[in-house]
């Protein structure tokens, strides 16, 4: 019995910016908080590293870039469930942008669309 290889398609951008990949002190070093501030935030569920071998937290570039709105906003003197619920409308935003643009690509463009029809007059 032969075994098909897998055929391996390189990752999209979007796929990159989801992989775990930085530890707690990297990250804390990038977004310039102590450790301690990001475990608050995720306790908060402002953000969700995933785990390396179910203890240590792996962020991802998404994740990172999560943090740095938070930062932003907490700069800013907005409290957790403020950041929280302002990180949720953004993210429909997106969602609904996406199908905004899916819906208006499988629609007829005005002017390709039904034959005019003459006024007879």
């Amino acid at each position: 019995m032969k075994r098909h290889a897998r055929s391996l398609r390189p990752l999209t951008n979007a796929e990159q910016r989801l992989l775990p990949k930085y530890s707690i002190g990297i990250v804390s070093k990038l977004v310039g908080m102590p450790p301690q501030m990001l475990r608050r935030y995720e306790e908060a569920g402002l953000v969700e590293p995933a785990r390396q071998d179910g203890k240590n937290r792996l962020y991802s570039d998404h994740d990172v870039a999560i943090l740095h709105e938070v930062a932003e906003l907490a700069e800013q003197g907005v409290n957790s469930v403020g950041i929280r619920y302002i990180l949720q409308l953004r993210q429909q935003v997106q969602i609904l942008q996406l199908e905004t643009r899916q819906i208006r690509s499988t629609q007829p463009h005005p002017d390709e669309g039904e034959p005019k029809r003459s006024s007879g007059l």
